[in-house]
């Protein structure tokens, strides 16, 4: 069973020594301890950013966080979403030693599923980058409904999702 739970005194070790595989570390721009200290930030200037464990049968497995805030990105401007509020995806990862066992994906859909329920307020898209070398990520990202937006930063593509309603539609049927 997939459990998301926040980052306390309790789990936060554990979450800062989890370690993507040697040839994934390009895909990562940040580190765990990083995420966590820029969650720590990001609410403190009014952006709420929530960053989770990932836990498989009560074992840390992995490490996600998002936030909601404006996607107004100066890059953006030409979008049908410039300057509307979203929740951004901002870091997921499995351990080196859980991946290929769907944690990722079962994360994914636990995550997509609270942001549906919009705890932060409304919004119409959900957003995230993904490094261009990462076809994990992107068959994951599209088969959620995630569209690339051919919005490239720091060689990683922009894929956003509408909010309509159907974030789960495609893993009923």
């Amino acid at each position: 069973m997939i459990e998301l739970r926040k980052i306390t005194g309790d789990n936060i070790d554990e979450v800062i020594a989890l370690e993507v595989r040697e040839n994934q570390k390009d895909f990562i721009l940040t580190t765990n301890l990083r995420s966590i200290a820029d969650a720590y930030v990001l609410n403190e200037d009014g952006e709420p950013t929530i960053p989770f464990a990932i836990y498989a049968d009560g074992v840390v497995v992995g490490f996600l966080m998002y936030s909601y805030d404006i996607l107004d990105h100066e890059s953006f401007e030409n979008e049908d979403f410039y300057r509307k509020m979203g929740y951004f995806v901002r870091h997921i990862m499995i351990d080196k030693r859980y991946q290929g066992k769907q944690y990722g994906k079962l994360a994914f859909e636990k995550m997509l599923m609270d942001i549906e329920a919009m705890p932060y307020g409304e919004a119409e898209y959900v957003a995230l980058f993904y490094h261009t070398s990462n076809l994990t990520a992107k068959t994951l990202y599209a088969s959620f409904g995630f569209l690339e937006t051919g919005i490239v930063q720091d060689n990683s593509m922009l894929a956003i999702k509408n909010l309509d309603g159907k974030i789960t539609e495609s893993l009923v049927e």
